[in-house]
């Protein structure tokens, strides 16, 4: 269970440091996801989240899968910052964690319509 908290940390992690710009043009947006994961070897999983980003809101869905140890499933809540965003489609691409021990598949944000 803490392997996979730490790994999505990384992932929300990683969609805020996404949007490559200049620091005097960079701005910064507040990022909510719940991710939902399940598996038994294969870890499946999938979520909502909503970035703030100038006032307005922007969801967005995240989906992944893993291999290694994964038995059961979980749901996991993710608050923090998204840094250095040059607009709302900065958040959006693929995103990969790995810890010692598991491999994990690329994870796939993107803005929904």
């Amino acid at each position: 269970m803490r392997k996979f908290a730490a790994s999505v940390a990384l992932v929300a992690l990683l969609l805020g440091v996404a949007g490559v710009s200049t620091p005097s043009r960079a701005e910064t947006g507040q990022v909510a996801v719940v991710f939902t994961k399940g598996g038994f070897i294969i870890g499946v999983g999938g979520g909502e989240g909503v970035l703030v980003f100038r006032g307005k809101r922007y969801p967005f869905t995240v989906s992944g899968m893993s291999v290694g140890f994964t038995i059961g499933a979980s749901t996991t809540k993710l608050v923090g910052r998204a840094l250095n965003l040059q607009g709302p489609a900065s958040i959006e691409g693929s995103y990969s964690a790995s810890l010692p021990g598991r491999y994990s598949v690329p994870c796939r944000s993107a803005l929904a319509a």
